[in-house]
């Protein structure tokens, strides 16, 4: 019982903490356009693009911790968590090394990568965001490894609490200093500050709280054989991944603007916000999925798991796509003004295929807690590179637009070739799946985003009519919802005691 509540905690905590992180992107994003202009905020998110491609030098190790540490706790043994523990932190070292050389590398060349698209005045807010980013991507991918201990110890409500008061400090220090200082380059400081404080509280945490920390007793072979083995799967996966969630905006500031890149970046933000709805469930249903996979659970017993909770996260999933859907170019129109009317066609393109891999995240949990990542790593790569042939040469014909069907063309092959290993492998019946986890939400979705779009024709055009439209929605959706798309048992799981 004590697990559940913790589950049901950390799902709550997880979604209080996306509400957060998409009030902060709302808000401060036409703040600090306002403030430093569209020019260097396109300079910032190209250059924070080309940063975060680093993150790949992470080798996977935050999600090794977790698992292992999950696998720990699962077997309480303590002695080994500190052990492994002592063994990753070795690694990141390295890798932290690694990672400086690759940026001192990017800094270097910052002049050939963005000299045909930026001017000499970005070119040096360039060279100088880099320099703290690259300081951020350490202290970021230390963070990753520290409160993977906390994560797969499934103290859900300490690490996403920490996560909420890092937003809300965030959110003041710039609404307060940015008009005195009127540059991007605060942002990435204040972020760097922030993430350092971050590392330190979950360090002693770890050491007060659940009492593991770095004690290297013994150098385990087959222990690191194993981890490594599993590392370097996620290293490959977290390649493909930031190379598909990066590269639009790298070729875009290379071959266009930065001002494109400001447009293609807005729509990127809601699609992010997007994804963030089921990932966040995704990674707190590591540790479960791994206690599950140690009881030797049946194939059965697996996919009621991912159609349980693949049902209430298409809910939600359902609920934003159909309000974006009828309300989205209203909304970028009133928040960013009518030169970003591209970013919401440019956002549907995105997240319309993307929605059927979210459904199915709890899947990629049950993956990782059996060890079985070699078919969904190569999956990936493919996908990447079609990503990467289509947005090259379609940024050349079309644009930005080029890079968005890009992404989709990307996903939708990842979708194909998952579904065939779940089927295959993990016998999971797939037509059952979509079915039970659409249920009746989907028409549900479809009839209140028709009500809503009724109501929209008459009001339009103004925050006050876009709130009225969005309660309108939220309200006949939730009720319609209750009333006919949950039986007993979402509903009993739903309920917080």
């Amino acid at each position: 019982m004590k697990s559940k509540n913790n589950l049901k905690t950390g799902v709550i905590l997880s979604y209080i903490l996306l509400a957060f992180n998409t009030l902060y992107g709302f808000v401060i994003t036409p703040y600090i356009l306002s403030h430093v202009g569209v020019g260097d905020y396109g300079v910032y998110k190209s250059v924070s693009a080309l940063s975060a491609s680093l993150v790949v030098l992470d080798l996977g190790l935050g999600s090794t911790m977790t698992r292992y540490m999950a696998k720990y706790n699962a077997k309480n043994d303590t002695e080994n968590a500190c052990n492994f523990t002592a063994m990753i932190l070795i690694q990141f070292f390295v890798v932290a090394v690694i990672v400086i050389l690759f940026g001192v590398v990017f800094y270097l060349n910052i002049d050939n990568i963005y000299n045909a698209s930026f001017d000499g005045k970005e070119l040096k807010l360039a060279r100088n965001l880099l320099t703290f980013l690259i300081i951020n991507m350490v202290l970021r991918l230390f963070e990753n490894l520290v409160s993977g201990i906390t994560m797969g110890y499934e103290r859900f409500t300490f690490t996403n609490g920490i996560k909420v008061i890092s937003i809300i400090i965030k959110f003041c220090l710039i609404l307060i200093l940015l008009p005195m200082v009127k540059n991007i380059l605060l942002v990435v400081v204040l972020e760097t500050l922030i993430v350092s404080l971050s590392v330190i509280v979950f360090c002693f945490y770890n050491f007060t709280q659940i009492g593991v920390y770095p004690k290297l007793s013994r150098w385990d072979y087959n222990e690191f054989k194993e981890s490594f083995g599993y590392t370097f799967l996620m290293f490959v996966q977290t390649i493909t991944i930031q190379f598909n969630g990066n590269i639009d905006n790298v070729l875009i500031g290379s071959k266009i603007s930065s001002i494109s890149v400001t447009v293609y970046s807005m729509a990127l933000m809601i699609y992010g916000m997007y994804e963030n709805l089921s990932v966040s469930i995704s990674n707190i249903m590591l540790p479960q999925m791994t206690k599950k996979v140690l009881a030797n659970a049946e194939s059965d017993d697996l996919q009621n798991s991912v159609e349980r909770i693949g049902s209430l996260q298409f809910i939600l999933l359902a609920a934003a796509l159909g309000g974006f859907i009828v309300l989205g170019r209203d909304f970028y129109s009133i928040w960013l003004g009518s030169d970003f009317k591209d970013c919401y066609y440019l956002t549907l393109i995105l997240i319309i295929p993307v929605t059927i891999p979210m459904i199915q995240n709890v899947c990629l949990s049950i993956l990782r807690a059996q060890n079985k990542m070699v078919y969904r790593t190569v999956t990936l790569a493919f996908s990447c590179v079609i990503n990467v042939i289509i947005t090259i040469f379609g940024i050349d014909l079309f644009g930005y637009w080029g890079a968005a069907v890009g992404t989709s063309c990307a996903t939708l092959s990842n979708i194909i070739l998952m579904n065939i290993y779940y089927k295959r492998k993990l016998k999971f019946q797939i037509i059952k799946m979509f079915k039970n986890i659409f249920g009746k939400t989907l028409i549900i979705a479809a009839v209140s985003s028709v009500l809503t779009w009724i109501i929209h024709l008459f009001m339009n055009g103004t925050w006050f009519s876009l709130i009225i439209n969005i309660i309108s929605f939220m309200v006949i959706y939730m009720l319609n919802i209750w009333l006919w798309g949950l039986d007993s048992q979402s509903k009993k799981m739903i309920k917080i005691k």
